[in-house]
């Protein structure tokens, strides 16, 4: 079942499964480990390999930090590479179940998986551990995938932090590269995340949105801080909300609820025969959602549902790329797809 107006534009068979983080993309890169132990970088147009490297497994989670492109192996082992040429630069062990990696300015961030182990901080430079101070997060339990973002408060010139969240602690941290943490502010509730997943979305005016319980939509901007954005009348999926300028779209149990907030109209988008949203990403001019049968569905602002396409593999993360490709990774296979940036077909 294909839309014409999408086309997948090159994939690549990965061998096995590699996890759903095991994929990072950037402008003009795109890294992903397969093979049960290797990983490549590949032209984000084409699929051309242009360098390979050794690593423990294909379980990992990928970053690209600038010029350096990071994987944390399942097997514990943070390898940092050179993105140009792949040439590897360091690799740090001892690393075992942490999952997540995020980097602010200088600084190596991992978080334990499940919250089996606290933060820790690394030097990007060569690897080595730096203090960390827990005391803060005290009672948060399994952190959220930290955000990285530009903490600007009013007045100041920008710097790099990370968003902090704990599914035990009602609060919302932003914390320096230094390990210092800057602001924080109560939630109506624990932000909401999936088990292995990131839990915000960034908007396009640089907005992050995340969920705090189960109907609560709230964001953080680098100058404004933390709002609540919208109260929803049911609960939603614990998966990062869309905001494209006044436009919000959440998932359900039941479909898809398209929020106008310049109105505060909700469309609901239901149903959808394809099972339970598996992933979802913005797209120019709406949103494009992955269910568990292999479709894939794009839902403009409007309500609208298009760009429909059947994949023999489910996904299960989709990420934009340069130029509008998106790149879908899901058991044992990398597909690039270019995506339209019009023709919706109206629902039926």
């Amino acid at each position: 079942m294909v839309d014409q107006s999408v086309s997948v534009l090159w994939s690549r068979p990965l061998h096995l499964r590699s996890g759903s983080q095991a994929m990072a993309v950037a402008s003009g890169s795109l890294v992903v480990a397969e093979r049960h132990s290797r990983l490549v970088r590949l032209d984000p147009r084409s699929g051309a390999q242009l360098w390979e490297q050794r690593v423990e497994d294909c379980w990992g989670t990928a970053v690209i930090a600038g010029e350096r492109c990071l994987y944390l192996s399942q097997a514990g082992v943070l390898h940092c590479f050179d993105l140009d040429n792949g040439q590897r630069l360091w690799s740090t062990r001892g690393m075992s179940l942490r999952y997540y990696v995020s980097v602010s300015d200088s600084v190596v961030l991992l978080g334990g998986w499940r919250g089996y182990h606290p933060l820790m901080r690394l030097a990007l430079a060569d690897g080595k551990c730096l203090p960390s101070e827990g005391a803060a997060f005290a009672g948060a339990g399994p952190l959220a995938w930290p955000q990285p973002v530009r903490w600007r408060p009013e007045g100041d010139s920008a710097a790099d932090a990370v968003l902090i969240a704990g599914a035990g602690l009602p609060k919302l941290l932003v914390m320096a590269a230094s390990g210092a943490v800057l602001r924080e502010w109560s939630l109506p509730a624990p932000v909401v995340f999936p088990d292995g997943d990131g839990s915000y979305g960034v908007s396009d005016d640089g907005r992050v949105t995340f969920l705090s319980g189960r109907r609560t939509v709230m964001t953080f901007h680098p100058v404004s801080g933390v709002q609540v954005l919208w109260h929803h009348e049911r609960d939603l999926r614990p998966r990062p909300p869309i905001l494209h300028g006044e436009t919000l779209w959440l998932v359900e149990d039941a479909g898809i609820a398209l929020i106008d907030l310049s109105q505060r109209v909700v469309t609901e988008v239901r149903p959808l025969p394809h099972g339970a949203v598996c992933a979802a990403a913005p797209v120019s001019g709406g949103a494009l959602f992955a269910f568990t049968d292999g479709s894939l569905v794009t839902i403009d602002r409007a309500g609208n549902v298009g760009a429909r396409m059947r994949l023999s593999a489910r996904i299960g993360r989709l990420v934009p790329g340069d130029n509008g490709l998106m790149h879908a990774i899901g058991e044992g296979h990398l597909v690039t797809l270019d995506i339209p940036t019009t023709a919706t077909v109206p629902l039926r």
